[in-house]
């Protein structure tokens, strides 16, 4: 069974050799890992040594060169300026004085044209017999708050129904756009379409579930429902609780949940599996927050079985920490002992 094989089989409910493993981390961790494993580069520690089964092509930005500031924060396309470790924060909010809908159609938004849609003949080469992710990560929900602030939009929910969703619908049509021309580029390519926007938090929603069910619902199955078209899986990623919506994802289409934040409130696996899990893939739940940061190897393989044996349960299940994006702070012997373990361990069955 080759990687494509593999990561597909959760989703066609085939019999496997192993649970397929994705991977994803900040550059820093993934150079600790390199160095750690002795390892000529990140390729051979993450594909030929550790086994990882996804790879991921995004659409490249072929644009003007965007502004980047002596503190080494970034203007990004969308006006918005980043700053902090990593993906950082928006450190301005560009509609935060915009009262009509007039000025939002007036804003610069970012244009498709400064994105290469098409994945090289070399690209297809390097994922060849892996699982493809591709297409964009599509963040509209974090545009459409950054874009006006947090506060003030979530206020608008309320107060201005039709300024919120003409925001919505200015990012959401940006990526509909883009993953349009992957799609159309890219025919029989791509496998898994793999979508990002945080809706959780530690305790609860970061809006209630209406109001998610209003405003952004209807985008995201028009997402999914894009991807379905051209043949893909569909993945979506939010960290925090989000058991709440979790039946919505199930009805427009989702295939598959991501990171499983085991730690946040009624996201426990024990419970995601007694309420869902016949119906969606568990990607993810080897919990980052504490185990992967400050236990023993010995610790961690104990809970990455105990995760096998319950989120892989009924076969429908993806390795991963519990975080998309793993931190340099986390021991890279750990991560090893991680993957070391899900290899040895099979299915579980």
């Amino acid at each position: 069974m080759n990687s494509k094989q593999r990561g597909l089989a959760p989703f066609k409910n085939k019999t496997m050799d192993r649970f397929p493993m994705w991977y994803g981390a900040a550059q820093e961790f993934t150079d600790s890992l390199v160095k750690h494993l002795g390892a000529s580069d990140e390729d051979e520690a993450l594909y030929d040594i550790i086994g990882i089964d996804y790879k991921t092509i995004r659409p490249e930005y072929i644009g003007t060169p965007l502004m980047q500031y002596e503190d080494g924060s970034v203007e990004t396309d969308w006006g918005i300026k980043r700053g902090g470790l990593h993906y950082g924060q928006a450190l301005n909010h560009p509609m935060a004085d915009f009262e009509s809908i007039e000025q939002i159609e007036k804003y610069a938004f970012p244009d498709p044209d400064n994105y290469n849609p098409v994945i090289s003949g070399e690209q297809r080469q390097w994922a060849e017999e892996h699982c493809l992710i591709g297409g964009n990560w599509s963040p509209f929900f974090h545009d459409s708050t950054e874009l006006v602030g947090m506060e003030k939009f979530f206020i608008e929910m309320y107060t201005n129904p039709g300024f919120v969703e003409a925001v919505i619908e200015k990012c959401f049509e940006f990526y509909f756009e883009i993953d349009k021309r992957v799609f159309e580029a890219n025919k029989n390519v791509i496998d898994m379409h793999f979508i990002g926007n945080d809706f959780g938090s530690q305790r609860a929603l970061l809006l209630s579930p209406d109001m998610w069910r209003k405003f952004y619902k209807p985008s995201m199955k028009k997402l999914v429902e894009q991807a379905k078209a051209n043949g893909c899986v569909t993945a979506i990623h939010s960290c925090g609780t989000i058991y709440e919506i979790i039946p919505d994802l199930i009805e427009i289409g989702v295939d598959a949940i991501n990171p499983i934040q085991v730690n946040a409130e009624h996201m426990t696996p024990e419970f995601l599996m007694n309420e869902f899990g016949s119906d969606i893939v568990f990607f993810g739940g080897i919990d980052e927050n504490e185990i992967l940061i400050n236990q023993t190897e010995q610790q961690v393989r104990n809970e990455t079985r105990r995760i096998i044996d319950l989120l892989g349960s009924k076969g429908r299940y993806i390795v991963a920490a519990s975080h998309d994006y793993l931190l340099p702070e986390v021991p890279a012997r750990n991560i090893v002992a991680m993957y070391d373990e899900a290899k040895k361990y099979g299915t579980g069955k």
